[in-house]
């Protein structure tokens, strides 16, 4: 009789498969997560018990989960329903983009001018995420930086009623105005800060995207109309008409896109210090320009 497989051989031989099936990103990782869920524990439990065999019901469960990931390519945050994003977990769901690691840098350069610039430190210059998604980056922000009056927008509903739970499951909601609409959501006040992680990806690029982007991430969440910079130009605009004298926008972008960025801001003849900067890959990511 051929013995139970136990936990370190199951994740070897699914990280094995999801490697021959395509998924090159982490599949020891993706692997590990989506057993931890299926024996509801988290992953140091799994290496503590790596030798534990596992039942016929729970190698079932998984191998579903397995498959999804493997032959679905369905990313495992939309598998389990949440993704862990900057010491926090988030609800994701098929309305929701999901959350990318770049977009911490976003919000890492964010913050630090939460921190170190003086006209911010004004809580009367409120701070506006457009199209909020998940809700990652205002209730980071919110939750990292003390006063000031953040709100962020969104067109889908479906996307800002997940946006809501998460800002209730980690206890922001009463500090976060969420805004349905295109934008700005008729926001028509004065702001320190404009932040977004727009659609960006060029239509005619859709089809190039990986099957994990593109069949489970929402059309509307990543398509920048033709060239990329159908959304990217209008919060441009419409920052320059909220931000303050010396307030901030902050993108984050295609790597392909910085150089039409800066020379588009740069024409609009109401921006100094734009500037470009690269993700941890080496990649154009983030443009900051502080309103004139």
């Amino acid at each position: 009789m051929t013995p139970p497989l136990t936990i370190g051989q199951v994740v070897a031989k699914s990280a094995d498969w999801l490697r021959s099936k395509g998924v090159e990103d982490s599949p020891r990782l993706d692997a590990e997560l989506l057993l931890a869920r299926i024996l509801n524990c988290d992953r140091l439990r799994l290496y503590m018990d790596w030798q534990k065999p596992l039942t016929e019901l729970e190698l079932s469960a998984y191998r579903e989960y397995i498959r999804r990931r493997g032959q679905d390519r369905e990313p495992v945050c939309h598998i389990l329903g949440e993704r862990h994003f900057y010491g926090r977990v988030y609800e994701v769901t098929a309305e929701t983009l999901s959350p990318r690691p770049e977009t911490e840098g976003l919000i890492e350069r964010a913050l630090n001018l939460l921190e170190i610039d003086p006209l911010l430190s004004n809580e009367r210059h409120g701070i506006f995420e457009v199209g909020t998604g998940t809700g990652i980056i205002i209730i980071t922000l919110a939750a990292e930086s003390d006063g000031h009056h953040y709100m962020a927008s969104d067109i889908v509903p479906g996307a800002l009623a997940v946006a809501k739970r998460n800002a209730h499951k980690h206890k922001m909601d009463g500090r976060i105005e969420f805004r349905l609409g295109s934008l700005f959501a008729e926001y028509e006040g004065s702001l320190g800060m404009v932040v977004s992680n727009p659609p960006y990806i060029a239509e005619e690029k859709l089809d190039e995207l990986p099957p994990e982007v593109k069949n489970f991430d929402p059309v509307e969440a990543l398509s920048g109309g033709p060239g990329g910079f159908e959304i990217i130009r209008p919060i441009m605009e419409g920052a320059s008409t909220r931000l303050v004298h010396g307030g901030w926008l902050l993108l984050e972008i295609g790597e392909d896109q910085g150089k039409g960025c800066r020379d588009f801001l740069k024409k609009m003849d109401c921006w100094t210090d734009v500037r470009v900067e690269k993700d941890l890959a080496g990649h154009d990511r983030y443009v900051l320009a502080r309103r004139s």
